[in-house]
């Protein structure tokens, strides 16, 4: 599968399961990969701050315009610490590099304000090809305790998939969609207020990321088999936690983990790219 934003030359995926994605940056030079990291999630922000469809239309004598732009709509305030919009970008660049999908639509359209907090899906994607036509929903924590994101992330899964916050959801959704997607009637016919939840829900991946700071890659310093050994341990024993809270088995739920060394330092430094480009 082709990774638009090439991120399989900065993550290894270390688990491939059909309910667990767990992705390593791995380390160089005895150090954690932070940088790169860094550089291939901020690659991101103009197609999720423009739209997918939008940005496929910019002519190259607008590029830095449009480039501030999307950094200006991501967010502009310097209390950055507790915001969810990194952990939205690094939802869209797995579900993007690793599944196949395509944005439907940009969560920064249902903001009202600068800087407002938007409630609801982190990411709605579709995968369209012969074998599958799918709606992603998906969900995002960015946690310094990886035990206490994947514990919220269960807790959302069950919210999400009530139906009356289905129904707003779709409400919300129906009317923005652009109009140049493919097959939109597919989808809308899909999102249709008088369609049958479960014909919906089978028709429904639910991927929730949790990135969190990671004891794993801490304790290691290279790309041993001893740490692989570790951070599959750890992964595989988040994924457990994460179903104990009795996550719902008859919906698509895929768990996508992101051990780093520091989420604090990881969302500091996205702070500071998204500064610089603001400022272009």
């Amino acid at each position: 599968m082709a990774c638009p934003f090439e991120s399989d030359l900065v993550l290894d995926q270390r688990i491939s399961d059909a309910r667990l994605r767990a992705f390593s940056a791995g380390y160089e030079t005895r150090q954690f990969r932070l940088a790169p990291l860094v550089d291939v999630i901020a690659e991101v922000i103009p197609e999720f701050a423009l739209g997918y469809y939008h940005g496929q239309q910019i002519p190259l004598t607008h590029l830095r315009k449009k480039l501030r732009e999307a950094a200006l709509r991501v967010y502009t305030t310097d209390k950055y610490g507790k915001r969810g919009e990194f952990g939205e970008l690094i939802l869209h660049l797995l579900l993007r590099d690793y599944f196949g999908s395509i944005p439907l639509i940009s969560k920064i359209y249902f903001k009202d304000a600068d800087n407002a907090t938007v409630h609801g899906f982190d990411g709605v994607h579709v995968v369209n090809t012969a074998q599958e036509k799918s709606l992603w929903l998906g969900e995002s924590k960015l946690y310094r305790d990886g035990a206490s994101g994947v514990k919220e992330l269960a807790a959302d899964v069950a919210k999400h998939l009530e139906r009356d916050y289905l129904r707003r959801e779709f409400s919300l959704i129906s009317p923005k969609l652009p109009t140049d997607v493919p097959e939109i009637e597919h989808w809308r016919k899909l999102l249709h207020e008088h369609r049958r939840l479960e014909d919906v829900l089978n028709s429904v991946t639910i991927p929730v990321l949790c990135t969190y700071t990671s004891p794993a890659v801490n304790g290691h310093n290279d790309n041993t088999a001893e740490y692989i050994e570790d951070f599959k341990k750890e992964c595989n024993e988040l994924n457990r936690q994460f179903l104990s809270k009795h996550v719902r088995t008859d919906v698509n739920v895929v768990l996508l983990l992101l051990p780093v060394a520091c989420k604090d330092e990881l969302v500091s430094k996205l702070d500071e790219r998204l500064k610089h480009m603001q400022s272009i």
